[in-house]
């Protein structure tokens, strides 16, 4: 299994050996820079919260700072709905990593199924949108929404920024620890209620009318075509805003499941003669 971050790339042969290389476009040459990250030495006693199963890799290359090989502890996870593959690695102590694999093939572990049924949080599902930022033109103003950083409303004239405003910001902890099972509402105004999942976006710029920072409601609602998207964005009243933003991400959770009510009634008619 492979996963490509920037410049270099991790490979893990599973009960074997994991390496970091580097790939050049010198054909006679492909490989250019090479570690080995450490071969399998057996079953590790500490996996990390989440993961059932964690596996030690020992005697890579040798580090130039601790004179010793490099290691690996690689955690493995269950996720059913995704195919087995290397979630994250990272370099936890100089030439020490721990790498994550989620594969559905650990979800029959017994202690994934004895397991007591925990409510997963909303944002864990939200992951995917991390780094990204995403953008509305509405007339005058562009609306950018960056996720677990901020929301920012502007005006560009020749690439440059010419009005700018910051709606709201928050970072990652903010955001997962304030999460409650509140924040997961129902929009009544259709015709069947929707769920959405509300974060706030607060301290933005001043309002001179108010005095107050601006502030931003973003609601996450499920979007079936697989897009992520700025649905609107509103100024509920004076620099307070509601932003919607429909993405597939959420839709798998449980909150926003359509609950099909398995009894049907049967109506018979009389047939002509």
């Amino acid at each position: 299994f492979m996963k490509n971050e920037g410049y270099w790339t991790f490979e893990l042969c599973h009960l074997k050996k994991i390496r970091q290389f580097h790939e050049s476009e010198n054909k006679r040459a492909p490989v250019s820079v090479e570690y080995s990250l450490g071969d399998f030495l057996g079953m590790d006693a500490t996996p990390l919260e989440g993961a059932l199963v964690a596996h030690r890799f020992v005697g890579g290359t040798r580090c130039d700072e601790t004179n010793d090989g490099r290691n690996t502890v690689v955690q493995y996870s269950c996720d059913p709905s995704t195919d087995s593959h290397i979630e994250w690695i990272k370099e936890t102590t100089v030439c020490t990593y721990t790498m994550m694999f989620v594969t559905p093939l650990l979800c029959s572990h017994p202690s994934v199924v004895k397991a007591p049924k925990h409510k997963t949080k909303v944002a864990d599902y939200l992951t995917g949108l991390e780094a990204s930022c995403f953008y509305r033109v509405e007339g005058w103003w562009t609306y950018e929404f960056c996720y677990l950083k901020s929301v920012k409303q502007f005006h560009q004239e020749h690439n440059t920024n010419v009005a700018e405003f910051k709606l709201g910001v928050s970072t990652k902890r903010e955001l997962h620890e304030a999460e409650t099972a509140a924040d997961i509402q129902m929009d009544e105004g259709s015709k069947e209620p929707v769920p959405y999942f509300v974060q706030w976006y607060r301290g933005g710029t001043k309002c001179d009318v108010t005095g107050e920072p601006r502030m931003t409601e973003v609601r996450f609602k499920c979007a079936v075509d697989n897009l992520n998207v700025i649905a609107s964005i509103k100024e509920r009243s004076t620099c307070s805003y509601v932003l919607e933003f429909y993405t597939p991400l959420v839709c798998n959770h449980p909150s926003f499941q359509a609950t099909m009510d398995p009894h049907r009634n049967i109506d018979c008619y009389p047939t002509e003669s």
